[in-house]
């Protein structure tokens, strides 16, 4: 079973749960890497949600949702995968449809909510330059936009496909250059702050 924290997962329906856990099992199977970094994301976006003033049920929805944010990628082929992020244009394309395909494996179960929102729209841009439909600034739903700061944070040290693994001090400067083009300020300030106690 998912290992949500004590208090964070009053909400969740022994059936929301089980299709939560059948889609992560398929994830790790197909790709261990993937997996762990979708556990990460949540750790880091579960506490940018409480740094923010969250609920504790609308934490518990955004480390569900971070839990879940790459299960598309279980359409996207392993060769494509395998060869992030040096893609071809047609394979980057390939690899965008990523996000969408993970809401659409969810959209016939309504107890999922916004979760599904969330999922489609975590790779959003905050100036309207994301996919997979150039959603701009408020109009992205703010799990997403937590998720997409937490995501970009954990890939950024990701020694497979960064030549800045473990710069923490170079990733944090990153997301404060890029605040209010690809990520919402208010987001990236809360994390900073988080980031900067540990």
């Amino acid at each position: 079973m998912i290992n949500i924290p004590q208090g964070l997962d009053f909400f969740i329906e022994d059936h929301t749960r089980e299709v939560c856990d059948f889609y992560l099992k398929l994830l790790e199977t197909k790709n261990k890497e993937i997996y762990t970094h979708s556990c990460q994301v949540a750790n880091y976006a579960t506490g940018i949600a409480a740094k923010l003033g969250m609920n504790t049920k609308e934490i518990g929805c955004i480390k569900m949702s971070a839990l879940m944010h790459d299960i598309g990628m279980l359409a996207v082929p392993n060769l494509i995968l395998d060869k992030f992020p040096y893609l071809s244009l047609r394979e980057n394309a390939q690899y965008k449809r990523h996000a969408a395909a993970g809401a659409a494996m969810l959209e016939n179960l309504p107890e999922f909510g916004n979760i599904i929102s969330i999922i489609r729209s975590h790779h959003e841009c905050w100036d309207g330059s994301g996919y997979p439909k150039h959603l701009k600034g408020a109009n992205i739903p703010i799990g997403a936009r937590i998720i997409a700061v937490a995501n970009y944070y954990d890939r950024f040290l990701n020694p497979a496909i960064s030549k800045y693994s473990g710069d923490k001090e170079r990733a944090a400067k990153e997301l404060q250059d890029k605040m209010g083009i690809l990520f919402d300020p208010d987001v990236v300030k809360a994390f900073l702050s988080i980031i900067v106690k540990e």
